[in-house]
């Protein structure tokens, strides 16, 4: 008998992590906020909340600065649309955040970024075990402007990033939704471009989206090294958006009651942040947030999720062969994200 999947409760062997041992990790050197955002875990909503406290100032360009040269730059090996392509490489992303990053230190404000982990993944990792392939051009790393050096350790961090700037990230936070949410809408956002969703290319795509894998390896890496990430889920966000980011908030020493809820939907600092985004990307992922006028109020879909009739509705929305392999992709992708939600706030 297929039994409805819900929510995992807390493994009573998992203590949570606290805010005060959260502290304790914060060091004299100064604090940086990277948000590793799972897409459609409503983590671009958590960014323009956390953006409008006056203790933290969004790094230059602004978020999900990667996408531009990993899916629009040279070292792309399929930019499209044509019009949006741009000559900017890995490198130039990582000069400007680094850039970004000391100048908004220089001011005493915390740097706030936040980067999709997909974008900031070696592309061998992105194939690691993937039903759907895809060639890539040669592995990608980015360095901090110095001069290579001989007998360098090896590298401990899994990102593009060098280990002196990953590590360097005092307040790592993360995000994740439940698959079964979060990928349907990733597909739906993905079909405002009118691509073939069969195409291998999107399969490789969504398969990618669906794993959550790419968190679980930056979680544990921080671990590893005494840093606790925190987690935010995007049901329990959805759910009670003040209850979350006081939670949050306290995590991270600043005062929730400076966070903006509610905003004019005209407001230039506000659509400002995505203004690197081409304007079809910016309408398909971030057209709701970019129109509205606040969180509050908003309803969370909190029943307990049924594959069966999640797939009925898939089926009737796209085709049943696409709503079969998201099933495929949800289901695998379960352990990685109940593992992480354990420990979510």
């Amino acid at each position: 008998m297929n039994q409805p999947i819900g929510l995992s409760p807390k493994p009573k062997h998992i203590n949570p992590i606290s805010a005060k041992r959260r502290q304790k990790q914060l060091t004299m050197e100064p604090q940086r906020v990277l948000i590793f955002s799972h897409p459609r875990s409503m983590c671009n909503v958590l960014f323009r909340l956390l953006s409008t406290h006056p203790s933290f100032t969004p790094t230059v360009p602004g978020p999900l600065s990667f996408l531009t040269p990993s899916h629009l730059g040279p070292e792309f090996d399929n930019c499209q649309p044509e019009p949006f392509c741009s000559d900017e490489t890995f490198q130039d992303t990582f000069d400007k955040l680094q850039k970004s990053v000391k100048e908004i230190e220089k001011t005493g404000t915390i740097p706030l970024t936040m980067e999709h982990p997909y974008l900031i993944l070696p592309y061998t990792t992105l194939n690691e075990k993937a039903r759907y392939q895809r060639t890539y051009q040669p592995l990608i790393q980015v360095t901090e402007g110095e001069p290579a050096l001989e007998h360098l350790p090896e590298k401990k961090n899994p990102t593009i990033f060098p280990d002196r700037f990953f590590f360097s990230i005092t307040s790592p936070i993360i995000t994740i939704r439940h698959p079964a949410r979060m990928l349907p809408s990733y597909i739906r956002a993905m079909s405002t471009f009118g691509l073939p969703l069969e195409a291998d290319s999107f399969l490789h795509d969504m398969e990618v989206q669906s794993r959550y894998c790419w968190e679980r390896l930056i979680f544990d890496c921080f671990r590893v090294s005494g840093r606790d990430p925190i987690i935010v889920d995007g049901e329990k966000f959805l759910e009670d958006t003040k209850g979350q980011m006081y939670k949050l908030c306290e995590a991270l020493g600043v005062d929730e009651s400076k966070i903006e809820y509610t905003w004019d939907p005209t407001d230039d600092r506000k659509d400002g942040l995505y203004s690197h985004f081409p304007e079809p990307v910016l309408m398909a992922f971030i057209g709701i947030l970019h129109g509205s006028k606040g969180v509050i109020g908003r309803q969370a879909q909190n029943e307990r999720l049924d594959l069966d009739v999640e797939e009925r509705k898939w089926a009737e929305e796209w085709n049943e062969g696409l709503a079969g392999t998201i099933r495929e992709l949800v289901t695998s992708s379960l352990e990685d994200y109940e593992y992480l939600l354990q420990f979510s706030i």
